[in-house]
């Protein structure tokens, strides 16, 4: 795994400062602190920091063919480089190295921008094609590896991270007050916005040319869940276990050792399974849980790795580690730390990587198969609406208002029985609801955004309508939550640590058989994953099977009300947060007071205006682009702000 940048300068031809893409990459450096490569050539500069998992020998970049006028830089992984590069010997490439980098300029040299077809991996990559003078640019389907872009001022630049671009003086730090108010409905910025004005991710599947001082984007591969073959149960479990068993001996293809992250739950312990299977030597695996045992799925991982026979790490996350790491956690992920659980992920990967470089993690399946507790919900919510109306807003509605606090999640799940489809999936996804949000934020922002985050949902499906409100919703999980969320989680927090992260529950092969199975067949008897459940059930041990579903979940509320209680106050009822103008500050202590009095539950609200307010000082507010020292108190110290009192 590595990082790469680059600039053109189309018009201005100017050539590109070697010092400028030197500090580009070396803001990346953690993708790949292995070795460093650069290419100048006049207006175009390419930069890259190398973490060596294939060919460790060779395989330095950036890289280029025979003729020297086409060169890559590449970030990722190519699982059929194998088979294409004898492909390509038969159509007469020549190859200097056994890297899959090279392999793709030789598909790019034989097929132009349709080589991304050939393709199957994981992958960010840049081309610059010296005798057509454009840059090509492609990123692996799932969207597991990230690219950004933007435009400047006679040119474009393109990095792995964010950060990268913002070294170039061309290039300025402004929020995006759209994407902030879609940040405060999702909790991550939907792409092909981030929270940056002016700087967009490429999307999933996508290739974008840049040419002539023109863009050309372009949807390679997408997937939809439509027509429906029926098939037998069993024929459908056989199906999912092949197709899971190839993925994962796909993903052990490496010069260097590989682990897994095990969470305990059935996906990553199905992978952490069949990973033991096919190897003679224990398989290290790595677990992280929490100083509440409430929140700490290591019993269940411990289960599994005994079960399997691995070699067992875990490690446990308190709340002094919040406070430690969240600023530097905001610094990796180039926009504000959506989810708590960023803090787990990123602790396991610096012990992953004291053992391994490489790991396999269980993302995806939940999205493929119907794993998550709402599309139960969502499934009943069809029979719901067809009770007559007086008895719905009459009885049943009356009694959800009266339920006790400690039932929120079946409130919630109530409510939403009778809203339309894109107005449900919101309520799921959302952190500040249509209501929240009105009230948070000020008139002038208001003013001048589109307050409806669904547009998002619905443009999507306007364009790749699905089959029914099921496929729907795991279409949208995993074409906008995966990629924007937990997939960037995955690789931001992973690469931090520089340690490769692999995600065989993603192959786009798997994806597509998923997607022609029937709705009808994922969720029986009320059971999420049901057929995964069902296709891995003589293979895992019974109690991971049966377990309910806990998901990575923080203890965040929980510090917020104790030891973390004064930082709270401190970043949210600060002078700083309140002269930015965006939100309504008595509605934020409001909020503020009603959880710390332990009214109500707004650990996620107030966690991620938190988060967002530390994206601010960290990006922002700095007048230097350089990676925070120290915790947030150690932040909030150095600056000496006074807080209001509640």
């Amino acid at each position: 795994m590595c990082g790469i940048c680059g600039i053109y300068n189309t018009q201005s031809r100017e050539p590109v400062s070697p010092q400028l893409i030197e500090q580009m990459t070396h803001l990346i450096v953690h993708r790949g602190p292995d070795d460093t490569g650069f290419y100048l050539d006049g207006p175009v500069g390419l930069g890259f920091a190398r973490l060596s998992i294939i060919d460790l020998s060779g395989g330095h970049q950036p890289m280029c063919n025979e003729t020297g006028d086409v060169w890559i830089v590449f970030n990722g992984e190519i699982w059929n480089y194998k088979s294409l590069r004898q492909e390509l010997t038969e159509k007469g490439h020549q190859f200097r190295s056994n890297s899959d980098t090279e392999t793709i300029i030789h598909a790019y040299e034989e097929y132009g921008v349709d080589c991304v077809t050939h393709l199957h991996g994981m992958f960010g990559f840049a081309i610059w094609d010296s005798p057509h003078s454009r840059l090509f640019l492609a990123r692996d389907r799932a969207g597991k590896k990230p690219l950004y872009y933007t435009r400047i001022p006679g040119g474009f630049v393109f990095a792995s991270e964010i950060k990268s671009l913002l070294c170039h003086p061309a290039v300025r730090r402004e929020p995006d007050i759209q994407a902030l108010a879609d940040f405060l409905s999702v909790r991550y910025v939907p792409a092909p916005a981030t929270l940056f004005a002016n700087i967009y991710k490429i999307l999933p599947g996508h290739w974008l040319l840049y040419e002539n001082g023109h863009i050309r984007e372009q949807c390679y591969w997408d997937f939809a869940f439509g027509k429906i073959e029926r098939r037998s149960e069993q024929e459908y479990l056989q199906g999912i276990r092949q197709h899971i068993q190839y993925a994962v001996e796909e993903r052990m293809m490496a010069d260097v050792p590989v682990g897994a992250m095990l969470s305990g739950g059935v996906d990553s312990s199905i992978v952490t399974g069949i990973m033991s299977k096919l190897t003679n030597q224990k398989v290290k695996t790595f677990s992280v849980g929490f100083d509440h045992p409430a929140y700490s799925e290591l019993p269940y991982a411990k289960l599994v790795a005994d079960y399997f026979g691995t070699e067992h790490y875990e490690l446990v996350v308190k709340g002094s580690d919040l406070t430690q790491y969240w600023p530097l956690l905001t610094w990796h992920r180039d926009e504000p730390v959506s989810e708590p659980s960023d803090l787990g992920v990123y602790l396991v990967s610096k012990l992953a990587r004291e053992h391994v470089k490489v790991v396999l993690s269980g993302e995806g399946a939940d999205e493929l198969f119907a794993g998550y507790p709402k599309y139960v919900v969502d499934w009943i919510a069809d029979y719901y609406r067809i009770l007559p109306t007086p008895l719905r807003e009459q009885v049943i509605t009356p009694l959800v208002g009266r339920l006790p606090y400690s039932m929120r999640k079946v409130t919630m799940a109530a409510r939403t029985l009778s809203q339309p489809a894109p107005q449900r999936w919101m309520n799921w996804f959302g952190i500040f609801n249509s209501a929240l949000k009105d009230q948070l934020l000020s008139t002038q922002v208001k003013e001048n955004i589109n307050l409806d985050s669904s547009r998002i949902f619905r443009s999507r499906l306007e364009k790749n309508p699905q089959r029914d409100d099921l496929s729907s919703m795991l279409y949208l999980d995993t074409k906008i939550w995966l990629p924007d969320n937990l997939l960037m989680k995955a690789d931001k927090m992973t690469m931090a640590a520089s340690l490769e992260s692999r995600i065989p529950l993603l192959d786009y092969k798997l994806i597509e058989y998923a997607a022609s199975i029937p709705s009808d067949a994922k969720i029986k008897s009320l059971k999420t994953k049901y057929l995964l459940k069902r296709a891995f059930g003589d293979f895992l041990p019974k109690p991971i099977l049966t377990r309910k579903k806990m998901g990575f979940n923080v203890p965040t509320g929980i510090w917020f009300r104790g030891e973390q209680r004064e930082l709270i106050m401190r970043l949210l009822l600060c002078e700083r947060l309140r002269s930015r103008g965006y939100f309504n500050d008595a509605f934020i202590a409001q909020m503020m007071w009603d959880h710390l009095e332990g009214r109500t539950n707004y650990q996620a609200q107030l966690f991620t205006l938190a988060s967002l307010e530390l994206w601010f000082r960290v990006f922002i507010d700095s007048p230097r682009l350089e990676i925070p020292q120290g915790s947030v108190e150690a932040l909030l110290d150095a600056e000496q702000e006074p807080v209001a009192k509640l």
